[in-house]
């Protein structure tokens, strides 16, 4: 596999787009693993730092809503209990 910004032998995976890249154009950025909403209390997130990252993509700094899905699950019994 090959790197692709330059073509040199690659060193990994782009946590976030999955690009590879050599060891002269990885860089590290924080992943978010999983987001959980406790009972009551403020969403958490559990990061992995240094995750490798290939400096080309985009990742956005919040989150999208998807109001397509909250419909949905609502039809499957995914709304939490209140």
């Amino acid at each position: 596999m090959k790197c692709w910004k330059c073509s040199q032998e690659a060193y990994g995976i782009c946590r976030f787009c999955g690009r590879a890249v050599c060891k002269e154009h990885a860089t590290e950025m924080p992943f978010i693993l999983s987001v959980y909403c406790p009972g009551g209390g403020s969403s958490r997130a559990i990061v992995v730092s240094g995750a490798l990252y290939c400096g080309i993509c985009k990742p956005l700094p919040s989150p999208v809503d998807m109001p397509e899905l909250d419909e949905r699950g609502d039809e499957r019994g995914w709304e939490d209990d209140k």
